[in-house]
C-alpha cells in the first residue's frame, strides 16, 4: 500500500486501526512497554506508554557550554539571526539578515571571519534568509530578495551562483537541510514544493514532493471585517488551533511530519512512502476555561468554534544520529520530548535557557545549537551539550 504525503496526514485518526491488522515482531516481544508493528504494507509503528523509555541514568539532558554575543558592536553583536549551521570542524556559521553577513565562530565561540554584505554582486545578499552547511567544505546561502543560492567555501571564497525561480512568496525566508548523504534540501518559495539536490555546489534537482498539507475544512476559517470608517473590508483567517502541519527533513533525507491535533509522526519519502509512525500515547490538553474565552473574544467569534483541544505538537526537529526532537508549547522552546533512532521515547527534555524557534536550532552531533534572548531582547547563540542518559 502506498500512501503519499497528502494522504498520509488525513489517514492519522486511522492509523490505530490498521495496527490491528499488524504483525508482532520481536522486538515487541523482548519489551513490553513499547509496541512495535509491522503493517501489511512494510510501514512500521512504534506505539510508546507516556512514560520514558531510558535506563537508570535517566532521560538525556542539556548543558549550556557556549554562550556567543555582546551589545558593544563587535563581531559576536547580532541583529536579526535568520539561521544557523555548524561544521563537521565545530565550526558555527551564523546568519545575521540585519548586516546581511555571515559569522563564522570557532567551536570555542571565537570569532573568526565574517563575509557577505548588503548589495547585487557575487556573494551578496538583498535579504540574507538560510544557511546551511554541506560536507566537505560548502556553505550554501539562500538570498530571498535576490532569489539565488550562494555557495562558499569555508573561508568565505564564492564557488558558484544560483538564480532561482521563486513564486510570489520569495521574500519569506525558507530553511534549509542538508542529510548525512549531503543532499541539499529546500522548501521551495511560492510553489509550496520541497526539492532534493546532488551533492556539491552544484544545483541538480534529484526528487521534488508536495509540502505536507492537510485538506482545508471550511469549518475551520471565518471572515472578519476590517479597517476604520467608510474603509471597510473582510478577510478570512484560520480558526485558532486548527490542525496543520508540522514537518522537517531527516538525516535519512526522509521528511518527518505530523499533525498538530495528535502525538504521531510518520516517515515519508519523496516517493510517497510512509516508512515509519512513532505514536506517544497523551492526549493532546484540552482548550477550555478563560483560556477558550479570551482566545475566543480576541478572533472575534463564538468560543463553541474553536477545537477542544490544544495542539499536541508545536514543532519537530530531528539530528544526525537520528533522534527526532519535537516541542509541545507555543513560543521559545523550554523543553522537548525526545525519540530514538527506534522511535522509542526518552522523556522530555529541559533546555537550560529558552530557545527561539526562529531561527530553527541546529541538531548536530552531540549537541543543539540555537538562539536565546537576553535582557532588552538582545539575541545570543547557544551551544547546549547532549548528556545522554541510560
Amino acid at each position: 500500500m502506498r500512501i503519499t504525503i497528502r494522504s498520509t496526514i488525513s489517514a492519522l485518526a486511522v492509523g490505530t486501526v490498521l495496527a490491528g491488522t499488524a504483525t508482532r515482531t520481536a522486538a515487541q516481544q523482548r519489551d513490553r512497554l513499547v509496541g512495535v508493528d509491522t503493517l501489511e504494507s512494510g510501514r512500521i509503528v512504534v506505539s510508546n506508554p507516556d512514560s520514558p523509555q531510558t535506563g537508570p541514568q535517566g532521560a538525556p539532558t542539556l548543558v549550556e557550554v557556549l554562550r556567543i554575543g555582546s551589545v558593544d558592536g563587535t563581531c559576536d553583536t547580532f541583529g536579526h539571526v535568520t539561521s544557523l549551521a555548524v561544521d563537521s570542524d565545530g565550526r558555527i556559521y551564523v546568519a545575521d539578515q540585519q548586516a546581511n553577513e555571515i559569522r563564522v565562530f570557532s567551536p570555542d565561540g571565537e570569532c573568526v571571519r565574517t563575509f557577505g554584505r548588503s548589495g547585487e554582486g557575487p556573494g551578496e545578499f538583498g535579504w540574507l534568509a538560510g544557511i546551511a552547511w554541506q560536507p566537505p567544505g560548502h556553505l550554501w546561502a539562500f538570498d530571498a530578495m535576490r532569489h539565488r543560492f550562494t555557495v562558499f567555501d569555508s573561508q568565505g571564497t564564492v564557488l558558484a551562483t544560483h538564480p532561482l525561480q521563486l513564486g510570489r512568496t520569495g521574500l519569506l525566508p525558507r530553511r534549509l537541510w542538508v542529510d548525512t548523504g549531503g543532499h541539499l534540501h529546500f522548501w521551495f518559495p511560492g510553489f509550496n514544493n520541497i526539492v532534493k539536490y546532488a551533492t556539491g555546489p552544484g544545483l541538480d534537482s534529484l526528487a521534488r514532493v508536495s509540502e505536507p498539507t492537510i485538506p482545508q475544512d471550511p469549518r475551520m476559517r471565518y471572515t472578519r471585517e476590517m479597517g476604520t470608517g467608510d474603509n471597510r473590508f473582510a478577510m478570512e483567517f484560520v480558526i485558532p488551533y486548527a490542525p496543520r502541519v508540522q514537518w522537517t527533513v531527516n538525516s535519512a533525507g526522509n521528511i518527518w511530519q505530523a499533525s498538530t491535533s495528535a502525538f504521531a509522526i510518520h516517515e515519508t519519502t519523496y516517493a510517497g512512502d510512509t516508512l515509519r509512525t512513532v505514536q506517544l500515547e497523551r492526549e493532546p490538553p484540552r482548550l477550555e476555561g478563560h483560556e477558550r474565552d479570551s482566545i475566543a473574544a480576541a478572533a472575534g467569534i463564538p468560543a463553541r468554534r474553536l477545537p477542544a483541544h490544544r495542539y499536541a505538537l508545536e514543532s519537530i526537529r530531528s539530528g544526525p544520529d537520528g533522534w527526532v526532537w519535537v516541542a509541545t508549547e507555543r513560543g521559545p522552546t523550554r523543553a522537548w520530548e525526545v525519540f530514538d533512532e527506534r522511535g522509542y521515547y526518552l522523556g522530555r527534555v529541559e533546555s537550560p535557557v529558552p530557545i527561539e524557534k526562529q531561527p530553527a536550532p541546529f541538531f548536530g552531533v552531540g549537541s543543539v545549537t540555537g538562539v536565546t534572548l537576553g535582557e532588552l531582547d538582545v539575541p545570543y547563540v547557544v551551544q547546549l551539550r547532549i548528556v545522554r542518559g541510560g
